[in-house]
């Protein structure tokens, strides 16, 4: 177990890249569109998400079992397991990673009820096969089980917990004090000391005086020492995670954020980015969000005043903004940032990277919104109006295509069962049979 992400199995082993995502999916893509592929993972997910509420897990448990489903199948295909009984083991092991463990026989009779709802089949109804699950996927989880999820970072990030453990035992104030009289005794008594030596030695003709060292940029030696000391004074004084200094944040801004990671739990990004990356995306994504709905009302009633982030101060925040700003103050330091901009600006990210994430999250929509149960498609193709059709020109072959793109639940099901089938047929028949 490791305290630190960066010196983590999570960090180490198991952030991979997108070509190696692809490489370990070429066996599914034989059987499979990659959309379809990404709504299976959806479904998977829900499935995940579903039993974890029936065995009255926490949204923790839930989110460790779907990204051990997610490594499990970085290693292994669909087409060539069972997913079903491996997602019911992630639920299992998670559960008791994560200190809230549930009987083997408690997740076999109420997964047996989730899967029941989607008409499947396939999860065998003994508890000795789970168990047996449970020792396999350990093995391909390599025993890396500690998982960093987003939430500690956007509750660091939004200043809603310190990023501290324990306490410190002076505030930045009395620390900066403190640091700023022991330097000025040892300037005391270097120039004390220097004194002294200047009286005992005799005194000489002076030479003509130095000119003062220039590099290039205007400031001699010493205004670059004290630029460097002041920069280290900014570095230790914001580098505490105490939350101090922190621009405020919004409780809606939080609220849509923590929505967004629970959503993310469906797509690849865990794979990929780091948790704060994750979580720093979330609120970029809530603060557009917001941005839009205020935007939105301000058009709609011209007397209201212009819309910022800095809506009102949250009563769950650790640090007030007058507290803040109080603080900042004493230490001779600039504002707290009052907008979105400023706030995201502070943090020092690989854009490329972070808009990476970004679009990743943003795209797990447009899929998930077609990804709709049989019959609420119905409901929905019956309600539809013809007129609408002919404004938009698509003609009867045209809407059957996209009908024959709808993909939804039940649809996912048959496709894991043929792409079982198709794969045990082509491994009992391959195509280089008898050349040897």
């Amino acid at each position: 177990m490791s305290s630190s992400f960066w010196s983590s199995s999570h960090c180490l082993h198991w952030l991979t890249t997108r070509p190696s995502l692809l490489i370990s999916r070429q066996v599914d893509l034989q059987y499979c569109t990659p959309k379809q592929l990404y709504c299976l993972n959806i479904f998977f997910t829900q499935l995940i998400q579903k039993l974890g509420k029936r065995l009255l897990l926490r949204q923790i448990p839930i989110a460790t079992a779907c990204v051990f489903f997610k490594r499990f199948y970085l290693k292994n295909s669909i087409c060539e397991t069972n997913p079903y009984l491996v997602l019911a083991a992630c639920v299992f092991v998670a559960a008791k990673v994560e200190e809230t463990p549930v009987h083997i026989k408690s997740v076999v009779s109420e997964a047996k009820v989730v899967f029941n709802e989607y008409n499947i089949k396939m999860f065998p109804a003994e508890s000795n096969k789970l168990g047996e699950m449970e020792f396999y996927l350990l093995e391909d989880l390599d025993f890396h089980l500690v998982i960093f999820h987003p939430y500690r970072a956007l509750l660091h990030i939004t200043g809603r917990e310190p990023a501290d453990s324990g306490k410190f035992p002076m505030s930045r104030v009395e620390e900066d004090q403190m640091i700023k009289k022991k330097e000025l005794e040892a300037k005391k008594k270097r120039d004390e000391e220097s004194r002294k030596s200047n009286l005992s030695v005799p005194a000489r003709p002076s030479p003509s005086p130095l000119p003062a060292t220039n590099h290039g940029n205007g400031k001699d030696v010493d205004e670059i020492d004290e630029d460097e000391r002041e920069a280290k004074r900014i570095r230790r004084l914001m580098g505490r995670g105490s939350t101090e200094g922190i621009g405020e944040v919004d409780e809606g801004v939080l609220q849509i954020s923590w929505f967004i990671l629970n959503d993310t739990y469906r797509t690849d990004v865990h794979l990929l980015y780091p948790p704060y990356i994750i979580a720093i995306s979330a609120v970029y994504i809530a603060f557009c969000l917001t941005s839009m709905n205020n935007n939105n009302n301000n058009s709609n009633n011209s007397s209201s005043t212009t819309s910022s982030t800095r809506t009102r101060t949250s009563s769950s925040q650790v640090q007030p903004i007058s507290t803040s700003i109080n603080t900042n103050q004493q230490l001779g330091l600039g504002q707290p940032p009052n907008s979105a901009a400023e706030f995201l600006s502070g943090f020092q990210l690989n854009l490329n990277i972070f808009f990476a994430c970004i679009q990743d999250i943003i795209c797990l929509y447009s899929i998930w919104e077609s990804f709709e149960p049989a019959t609420i498609r119905q409901q929905t193709k019956h309600l539809v109006n013809n007129h609408t059709n002919q404004s938009l020109g698509i003609t009867g072959e045209e809407k059957k295509e996209k009908e024959k793109e709808k993909f939804g639940p039940e649809d996912a099901e048959a496709l894991v069962r043929k792409m079982i089938e198709s794969r045990m047929i082509d491994m009992g028949h391959p195509n280089n049979a008898g050349l040897n």
